[in-house]
């Protein structure tokens, strides 16, 4: 028999369809703070830090006019939270307010949160400030019908998840202790408890600088922003030496290289600004589509198109060359066949790789690639035949190509046995089904989330794939209205079960 009663859910999704309209505008509101973390320049990570903080105050703010607690924890993380009345520890809610740049064209500029056509567009609208107000306003619902929460409700709001950063996070552990049990709305309904394991692997190589043959000389190929998201870019320089015959030329290659790998897209080439005085310099942009780092097989990675051209190119230095093809053959098989772990988890998947990063010039080349390993694969494991296998392409090619070590290779496949944790697990499955009236199943992915970061985690939502896409890290993300009442419904059901005495 279900715990939640039809008159307590009419009652509280008809508390949550009151406050849609504050949490459709504060939702629009938090995504015109451009908190991009992982800044290169002190510009961009003093803007950073300046958006972070603006931010942080309309929080500040919001939580008091909600009748709720904000605290910040030294300045290391900051909490909104429902206290309890009981003793016992509570639920805590880990999740981000800092997003990945917003590359691509855009619909709409991505941090304008635009409201249209009944969808709230812009960075961070599913990953993860969308998901933050759900679960604020599911809080709030559930604080407006006058019940008393038994268990606390702390909502951690970490800063740097997209660059890696996790400390923040662990810090309210550190000082607070774990909550008895957590979930993360940073992936998919209707509950994760299975997730691949995560690691980046830097592949570097150098060689003497030499000249290639012709018209044309390779300067440079640049692509790529994050490890974690597959690039839509690549950008690739030659010196020309007769500029209109080597554009003629190069222009000529490119056609037939389209022609033979349909799914390749490029611009140019063009000219750009000299680079090296004597020669003039042309441009080549190759295009792909961008998706998260875990699903590479729902983007097309620009920098292996690049690299295939590249690597059979006269104006590449062989040395360079050698380095480009191994690249493109450890990489391009997705669920890791080139880097020998292609393994299969029959819960968590597949292994996935994912190139996500590369700068090459004509002396050294240096490639970060994203590994998702699967359940029964450690990352010291892929570290380790990386290892040997790049020392294996040395000997045979004679040029020094190597793994960049690492004190901390990744973090590990995790697991939540539902059986060991019966009365949480049930409860968030409840709350899903009463709410869309589908079978609450158990589910994996190859993305990782603050779910390693706690104990008794899981993921939980946002995205309903019977319903929606995962738009994360893509151009135009976006979060439709009617998805979003539908979360702040489902979180409200489910810390209703998980904190409140209402079960009959």
């Amino acid at each position: 028999m279900p715990a939640l009663s039809k008159e307590f859910q009419k009652r509280l999704f008809g508390q949550v369809e009151e406050l849609k309209g504050n949490l459709i505008k504060d939702t629009a509101k938090i995504i015109t703070y451009e908190t991009v973390s992982g800044g290169k320049t002190d510009e961009e990570r003093e803007k950073f830090n300046r958006e972070i903080g603006r931010l942080l105050d309309y929080l500040k703010n919001l939580a008091s006019r909600l009748g709720l607690v904000y605290r910040d924890l030294d300045g290391i993380v900051s909490v909104i939270e429902q206290p309890g009345t009981g003793d016992e520890k509570g639920l805590g809610i880990p999740l981000h307010i800092d997003v990945v740049p917003a590359t691509g064209e855009w619909k709409y500029p991505p941090f304008s949160g635009t409201v249209a056509d009944g969808i709230i567009w812009g960075r961070g609208a599913q990953d993860d400030k969308g998901p933050f107000m759900a679960c604020l306003y599911a809080l709030v619902a559930l604080k407006k019908m006058g019940l008393s929460f038994h268990r606390p409700v702390h909502i951690i709001m970490g800063r740097g998840e997209e660059v890696g950063e996790w400390s923040d996070v662990q810090y309210f552990i550190k000082k607070e202790s774990a909550p008895a049990f957590s979930f993360t709305p940073d992936a998919a309904f209707p509950v994760i408890n299975g997730e691949k394991g995560i690691m980046n692997l830097k592949i570097n190589s150098e060689w003497e600088p030499e000249e290639g043959g012709g018209d044309l000389q390779f300067l440079s190929l640049s692509a790529g922003v994050r490890t974690n998201v597959v690039p839509d870019l690549a950008t690739v320089t030659f010196a020309a030496k007769d500029k209109e015959r080597a554009m003629a030329e190069l222009a000529r290659e490119l056609s037939t290289f389209a022609a033979n790998n349909k799914e390749v897209r490029f611009s140019g080439p063009e000219v750009c600004e000299s680079r090296p005085p004597e020669a003039d310099c042309l441009k080549v942009t190759f295009h792909g589509k961008s998706a998260h780092g875990s699903l590479p097989q729902e983007g097309h990675n620009a920098i292996l198109d690049a690299l295939l051209f590249l690597s059979n190119h006269t104006s590449v230095p062989q040395p360079c060359r050698a380095y480009m093809d191994f690249l493109y053959r450890v990489c391009s098989p997705l669920f890791g066949e080139g880097l020998d772990i292609a393994i299969e988890h029959h819960f968590v998947g597949k292994t996935t790789v994912n190139l996500g990063i590369c700068n090459i010039n004509k002396k050294e080349g240096r490639a970060q690639v994203n590994i998702r390993p699967t359940l029964g694969l450690a990352c010291k494991e892929v570290a380790r035949r990386a290892i040997a296998l790049l020392k294996k392409e040395s000997a045979k090619t004679g040029v020094r190509m190597y793994v960049e070590e690492s004190k901390d290779w990744g973090r590990e496949a995790l697991f939540v046995d539902p059986e060991e944790n019966a009365f949480f697990i049930s409860s968030l499955q409840e709350a899903y089904q009463c709410v869309t009236g589908r079978e609450p199943k158990l589910q994996a992915i190859g993305g990782t989330t603050f779910a390693k970061a706690y104990p008794n985690c899981v993921s939980y939502g946002p995205v309903d794939y019977t319903e929606e896409k995962e738009l994360a890290h893509m151009t135009d993300e976006h979060v439709v209205i009617a998805h979003h009442v539908r979360n702040a419904k489902i979180y409200a059901a489910a810390m209703a079960l998980l904190v409140m005495d209402i079960r009959q």
